[in-house]
C-alpha cells in the first residue's frame, strides 16, 4: 500500500508519541520492534522499521498487514481507519478556514450532499437556497445551489428529491427579473438543470418562467437545453396562433435534439408532437401513429402532447392520442407520476375515448379539482378542466 507522504509522516509522529522518544538508528529500531511486539502481539521486524523511518534507502511499498500493525501501535484498529482520521482533520482545518467567512455553513452542507444526498439533506439547502433568495444574497444562493451539482450525475436516483427541491424553490427564483442575475445563475451554477427544467409551469411562458427560458436560450450552449426551452416556446407560439414563429422554433428544437442522446421522454415527446404539426399546424391531418413512447416511459412521453392537444382545442386529435395509451395499465409510482397520471386522464375526458356519460365525465372533472396539484401542474390542470368543460356546455 502506498501512503502519500504527509499520510507517511503522520504515522510516524504517531508512533513515535508511542515509543516516546524519536527513531533515529538500529538500535531504536530494534527497541520499538521490540514493544510493538509487546503492545500488539505482532512482529514487525526491524529491517522493515529502518526502512518505514527512512534510515535506509527504500523505495518500495509496505504491505497493508504492516502498514495495519503500525496503525495498531498507533492507537488506530487499521491503516485504513489512520488515514480516514487524517481526512476527517483535514476537513476540520478547512472548516475552520472556511469559518473565517459568511459562508463557513456552506461547507457542512457540501458534506453532507457529497457523503449522502438524502432527500433531507437536499431540502435542507433548498431552505437555505430560499432564505437566500429572500435577503438578496445572490452569491450565497449560487454557492448552494453548487452543491447540488453531484445530484446531475444520477438524476433518476434523485428523482423524488429533484422534483421536491424545485417546488419548493421554483416560484421564488422565477421572481427574479434582473437578466444580469439570471444571466449567472445560468452560467454559473447547475440552474438550468436543476430548476428550470424541473419546475415547468408552462402557462406561465409569457411571464416569469419564460423569461428565465429565454436567458437559458441566450446563455446556455448545451443541446439538451436549447432543445428544451426552444420546444416550451414554439408550443406557446402554436397555442398563440404565431405560425411562422412557432415553425422557425420546432425546427430549432429538432436540430438540438438531434445532438440529445437519451432525450428526456417528457422532451422527446413535445418535439414528437411539434413535429407533426410543424408543417400544417391547427388544420393538420393527424396521424398520430409515428407517436412512439420509450419503453416504460409512457406516462412522461404522452404528458406534453396530451397537454397540448387539450390547450390546443384539438378534441378529435386528443382521441386519437388517448387509443395509443392504455391508462389501466399505466401505474404511478410517486406523487409526480400520479400527477402526469390525473392530467392524462383530463385528455382522456376530452377525448372521450372511454365513452361516458356527460355527467361521468362531470363527477371526473370534479375530482381532479379537489386534486392537491404540484405547484406547476395546477394551473395547467384546471386550465384543461376549463376547456373540457366548455365542451359539455
Amino acid at each position: 500500500m502506498q501512503l502519500t507522504t504527509y499520510q507517511n509522516l503522520q504515522l510516524r509522529d504517531a508512533i513515535e508519541l508511542k515509543f516516546d522518544a524519536p527513531i533515529r538508528n538500529q538500535a531504536d529500531c530494534q527497541n520499538l520492534s521490540a514493544l510493538i511486539e509487546e503492545k500488539t502481539d505482532k512482529k514487525v521486524s526491524s529491517h522493515t522499521l529502518r526502512r518505514f523511518f527512512e534510515i535506509v534507502q527504500w523505495h518500495g511499498e509496505f504491505r497493508v498487514k504492516t502498514l495495519d500493525i503500525l496503525a495498531d501501535f498507533a492507537g488506530f484498529s487499521t491503516i485504513s481507519a489512520f488515514v480516514s482520521e487524517l481526512r476527517s482533520q483535514a476537513n476540520i482545518s478547512q472548516f475552520l478556514k472556511r469559518n473565517e467567512h459568511k459562508d463557513s455553513d456552506v461547507y457542512f452542507y457540501e458534506q453532507l450532499i457529497q457523503n449522502a444526498p438524502s432527500i433531507d439533506a437536499i431540502m435542507v439547502v433548498a431552505t437555505n437556497i430560499q432564505k437566500a433568495l429572500v435577503q438578496k444574497d445572490l452569491e450565497r444562493a449560487k454557492n448552494f445551489l453548487r452543491l447540488l451539482s453531484p445530484l446531475n450525475d444520477n438524476p433518476k436516483k434523485h428523482y423524488n428529491a429533484l422534483m421536491l427541491f424545485s417546488q419548493f424553490v421554483g416560484p421564488t427564483f422565477y421572481e427574479i427579473e434582473n437578466e444580469n442575475v439570471i444571466k449567472q445563475l445560468v452560467e454559473e451554477t447547475p440552474y438550468s438543470k436543476l430548476v428550470l427544467s424541473n419546475f415547468v409551469p408552462v402557462l406561465e411562458i409569457e411571464r416569469g418562467f419564460g423569461l428565465h427560458i429565454k436567458m437559458m436560450l441566450r446563455y446556455s450552449s448545451d443541446p439538451e437545453e436549447q432543445a428544451y426551452g426552444n420546444s416550451l416556446l414554439a408550443a406557446q407560439a402554436w397555442r398563440s396562433g404565431n405560425q411562422n414563429h412557432a415553425k422557425k422554433l420546432t425546427q430549432l428544437s429538432i436540430n438540438s435534439s438531434k445532438q440529445v442522446n437519451p432525450i428526456p421522454p417528457i422532451l422527446k415527446g413535445r418535439i414528437d408532437f411539434l413535429s407533426l404539426i410543424q408543417k400544417n399546424g391547427l388544420k393538420t391531418n393527424f396521424d398520430p401513429s409515428p407517436l412512439s413512447a420509450p419503453k416504460y416511459q409512457e406516462l412522461f412521453y404522452f404528458k406534453a402532447i396530451a397537454t397540448e392537444v387539450v390547450l390546443l382545442k384539438q378534441k378529435r386529435w386528443c382521441e386519437q392520442m388517448c387509443n395509443l395509451i392504455n391508462l389501466e395499465a399505466v401505474a404511478a409510482n410517486n406523487w409526480i407520476e400520479q400527477s402526469i397520471l390525473n392530467i392524462l386522464e383530463i385528455a382522456a375526458f376530452y377525448g372521450n375515448h372511454r365513452r361516458l356519460s356527460a355527467e361521468q365525465i362531470r363527477q371526473g372533472l370534479n375530482e381532479k379539482k379537489e386534486l392537491i396539484w404540484p405547484k406547476d401542474h395546477r394551473p395547467t390542470a384546471h386550465a384543461m378542466i376549463k376547456i373540457v368543460e366548455s365542451e359539455l356546455d
